[in-house]
């Protein structure tokens, strides 16, 4: 059990999942197993003092470790369902409240050059305005280089 003590108190940001859930199944397995030898030590000993004692320690350890592995795999768990939820749901809304993520396939709209006529200002910032400008998926770098390109 202290090797798996040692796993779990080293953990880094990032856990590989499957990693900690094989670590679950082997700490049920020394679990297990302690557990049979305490049974077999404690038949055959008549001093069952110590032997409780020792019992009671690593049932301390295995439900210390039991318990954080198990918030591990909730944690995970839960951070997979937000992510889920979120990839789900539109990326951005209108102020309007509509959504951005069309739901039909329309025809690409294509970014008007403005050519310094003053009658023709009005049509290109709004569009402009529209797809690039107020556009939350761009961000400023993106919305540099698309007003570059005019």
């Amino acid at each position: 059990m202290a090797h798996i003590k040692k796993y779990v108190d080293s953990l880094p940001e990032t856990v590989d999942m499957h990693e900690v859930n094989v670590r679950l199944q082997l700490l049920e397995k020394v679990w297990e197993e302690c557990n049979a030898v305490q049974d077999q030590l404690e038949y055959n000993d008549d001093e069952t003092q110590q032997l409780e004692l020792d019992r009671e320690a690593v049932t301390e350890t295995y439900c210390e470790l039991r318990a954080r592995i198990d918030r591990i795999i909730s944690e995970d768990r839960r951070a997979r369902d937000v992510s889920s939820a979120e990839s789900q749901m539109p990326r951005a809304t209108h102020e309007s409240g509509n959504s951005l993520v069309p739901k039909i396939k329309l025809p690409t709209i294509e970014i008007p050059k403005f050519r310094g006529q003053i009658t023709e200002f009005r049509h290109f910032y709004e569009t402009f305005s529209s797809l690039i400008i107020n556009n939350q998926a761009l961000d400023d770098v993106k919305k540099f280089h698309y007003c570059c390109l005019l």
